[in-house]
């Protein structure tokens, strides 16, 4: 509960004016194609299969509409510089390059670096999904004023890094 409270009070204190034009747009899609419902109460099959329909396609424009408006204003490049254990203290360091190539300066980046398992040959199929989707290591930084055509370097470390076999890294970022 807490960290959906987290999540909640980041995106509601850094998101921009279109951001919260999106999320109008979405609303009153939904509440529109609901009242059209409304309107077909007599026939309640096809009122459900539009609000179902309905439910979907809010769903979809909201994250392909978010991922667009991420892409033009706050556009950002990461890059993976090296990544390496450490024997004596079994830490995992990971350094990378984050750019604004934005329009704007970026006031706060939350940068998260995922862990996951390599598949092997004798996974089943619901182990080689877990792998692929599920990180087994998490670790989350925040960066502060990053200006426009800057790059910084910047490194993430995981303590008791003890995985011996194949891993991955993966980078995201959300910059506001």
């Amino acid at each position: 509960m807490e960290k959906i409270k987290e999540i909640v009070l980041f995106y509601a204190t850094h998101l921009y004016l279109v951001d919260y034009m999106l999320i109008l747009l979405v609303f009153f899609l939904f509440v529109c194609v609901t009242l059209l419902c409304v309107f077909l109460r007599h026939r309640p099959v096809i009122a459900l299969f539009i609000i179902a329909i309905n439910l979907i396609l809010c769903f979809v424009i909201y994250i392909f509409g978010y991922k667009l408006i991420d892409y033009e204003v706050r556009n950002r490049k990461i890059a993976i510089i090296e990544q390496r254990i450490i024997k004596t203290s079994g830490d995992l360091i990971v350094d990378f390059n984050i750019t604004n190539t934005s329009k704007n300066n970026f006031k706060e980046c939350k940068i998260t670096a995922k862990v996951f398992k390599s598949i092997l040959p004798q996974d089943n199929i619901i182990n080689k999904y877990k792998n692929q989707l599920i990180p087994f290591r998490i670790k989350s930084q925040k960066l502060k004023d990053l200006k426009k055509n800057t790059t910084q370097f910047q490194r993430i470390a995981f303590e008791n890094f003890d995985y011996d076999n194949n891993y991955t890294i993966g980078l995201s970022s959300e910059c506001f």
